[in-house]
């Protein structure tokens, strides 16, 4: 099936449900927060949300058919346990980045080009929740004070988000997604992205321990570059990573990641890459990798 097909399913099936069932969706949630509340600490599993929710809709007696009550468990957990309206769009391997502009419109990219999706959330705190989790879990925040963040998914997948007053059409959130087997150098081959004259020559550039710094606009692909080119780094060496937000996939064995940290609610306890540049020239490494660099990182150290 082809993406705009599978695109104009998942907007029909968020036209179609939305509306006749957001009041029973609703009274569902409340229920399973007051139901499992207490065992969130523990750890829940999908099943027991599945099984939990069956149940609340059977006490709801709400007259619905196998498929819309199959999608609506399908929903609730995806609210539960994933990233709500975009986690079919997140698990789909086609679509590489999703693009969520305020609660009323979501694209993706496929292949280079953009498409919308006809994806909703209910309003601007629906997108703000799913924000809040993605940033929680690598321990990063999200408010007035800072409002805007560089965070990843459990996968390593990219995020960005930018909140109002910043962001005027509401919440944004940019998710460029990782491919869950990285790119060689052949494939970079085959799409004509490298020739093999190229490929030669930047591995050698490798081997012999150059500087090299990669260079590119937005999603032209230097983060899938440097991952194709640390391949010729010998197994032997020892390589320290420097990121805002861990992204790189290295193969190598002996491999440290390094992450930025931003500074807490008091405005303190900031790590800059540029400190974690100096401590990485302790660690006794034999290459040191920055992911990315947008400011004074770039300054001699570098």
């Amino acid at each position: 099936m082809s993406l705009r097909r599978r695109l104009e399913e998942i907007a029909e099936v968020g036209a179609a449900w939305a509306e006749p069932h957001q009041a029973l969706k609703n009274t569902v949630h409340r229920r399973l927060v007051e139901e499992l509340g207490r065992r969130v600490a523990g750890g829940i599993t999908q099943e027991e949300i599945e099984k939990e929710v069956a149940r609340i809709l059977d006490r709801e007696n709400e007259l619905l058919t196998r498929e819309d009550r199959s999608r609506l468990i399908r929903d609730i957990v995806n609210e539960a346990l994933g990233y709500g309206p975009i986690e079919p769009l997140i698990q789909d391997p086609v679509i590489t980045e999703v693009m969520v502009n305020g609660p009323n419109q979501v694209y993706v990219e496929q292949g280079g080009r953009l498409f919308t999706t006809g994806v909703r959330f209910r309003d601007d705190q629906h997108v703000m929740r799913i924000i809040e989790k993605i940033v929680g879990e690598v321990g990063r925040r999200i408010d007035e004070s800072q409002p805007y963040v560089d965070a990843r998914l459990p996968d390593g997948s990219r995020v960005n988000a930018i909140i109002p007053p910043l962001a005027l059409n509401g919440p944004c959130l940019t998710i460029r997604k990782f491919s869950r087997e990285p790119y060689t150098d052949e494939d970079l081959i085959r799409f004509g992205t490298l020739t093999p004259e190229i490929r030669d020559m930047v591995s050698a550039c490798v081997r012999a321990k150059l500087n090299t710094l990669i260079t590119g606009g937005t999603g032209s692909g230097k983060t899938t570059l440097l991952n194709v080119l640390s391949v010729f780094i010998p197994e032997g060496e020892r390589i320290v990573t420097i990121e805002d937000a861990a992204e790189l996939q290295l193969k190598q064995p002996h491999w440290v990641r390094l992450e930025t940290r931003p500074p807490n609610i008091e405005g303190r306890g900031e790590v800059t890459q540029r400190d974690l540049v100096r401590n990485a020239l302790r660690m006794r490494p034999d290459r040191i990798l920055v992911g990315e660099v947008r400011g004074g990182d770039s300054h001699r150290e570098v």
